[in-house]
């Protein structure tokens, strides 16, 4: 069993953080000069993606602020989105800030177990730190994810940075990928406390695309979800529909960093759609594989990364 099977796509992080007024997690307590000042900077240096400086200013803000899971899930955020960033061959700098990233999300859903950002982050933190790390034996995280998807999900989170970034549809996201690529055997659910399901990862996705604007990286997962029921579940329609999906993908504005990367990925999905059941942002995740594999397009196009 691929452990690396147990873990949700890669969650987006935002782009576009909020306009640069104290929010009202922040200033329910009242109106603090000294928060207010640390509050614009931070947010000024995340814009401008000096995420490690804006952190230092958002921990200083937690230090007056001990009891706010608000500024838990964004110094969490903060540290998931350096690691994602840094290059992949930088393993033990991306698994040191994955961890950090941890670290604050779990303290997030301490101090509020109600609080749907919180749950997102951790999701996003406990799954890149295991494809990361190449913790494939730990199977057990396979329960802990979904309960946390689907906690989240019930907790109908309401943060946003615009149409294009929403807590929740993220959520539905993750869960698409999820369901997705989990075993739907009957034995899964023995063996590793939960079971695929191809058809909720199709609800998910549609729920995800329903509350955002258009985005390169939940089109990929719609194009991902239909080749997959497509071919595993003997649905020819469903193919047509996953390569429609991907073309379409191509053609969306582009709102991440990350999202050349997600076209490059529709190219291999399109090359190789068989394999769309496996896909993820780290590679393809197969049985008997011990660590995702890196594949090349059959074209000059980079393969996943």
């Amino acid at each position: 069993m691929v452990a690396g099977l147990l873990l949700p796509c890669d969650v987006p992080a935002s782009e576009d953080p909020a306009e640069p007024t104290l929010p009202p997690e922040l200033s329910a307590a009242g109106s603090d000069p000294f928060i207010e000042a640390l509050w614009i900077e931070g947010l000024e240096l995340e814009r401008r993606e000096e995420l490690l400086a804006s952190s230092r200013r958002y921990e200083s803000i937690a230090e007056a602020l001990p009891e706010s899971p608000f500024i838990h899930w964004r110094i969490s955020r903060n540290y998931w989105r350096y690691a994602e960033r840094l290059p992949p061959a930088d393993k033990s700098e991306r698994l040191r800030h994955f961890e950090i990233a941890d670290d604050w999300a779990t303290r997030s859903l301490e101090l509020d177990p109600n609080c749907g950002e919180c749950t997102l982050w951790k999701i996003a933190s406990m799954g890149r730190l295991a494809t990361t790390a190449g913790v494939f034996e730990a199977i057990h995280l396979a329960a802990t994810i979904a309960n946390l998807i689907e906690r989240g999900i019930e907790l109908n989170p309401t943060h946003s940075d615009g149409r294009v970034n929403v807590t929740l549809a993220n959520l539905y996201y993750a869960g698409a990928a999820f369901y997705r690529i989990v075993p739907d055997h009957f034995w899964a659910r023995w063996v590793i406390g939960v079971q695929g399901d191809k058809r909720r990862s199709l609800e998910y996705i549609r729920k995800a695309l329903s509350i955002s604007d258009p985005r390169v990286d939940y089109q990929v997962e719609l194009g991902a979800v239909l080749l997959c029921m497509g071919y595993q579940l003997g649905e020819p329609q469903r193919i047509e529909e996953g390569h429609r999906a991907l073309r379409d993908a191509m053609d969306i504005p582009h709102f991440k960093a990350t999202d050349p990367i997600d076209v490059e990925h529709a190219h291999v999905l399109m090359a190789e759609p068989q394999r769309a059941c496996s896909y993820s942002r780290d590679g393809w995740l197969e049985a008997g594989a011990t660590r995702p594999r890196r594949v090349a397009a059959t074209s000059r196009r980079q393969g996943l990364r």
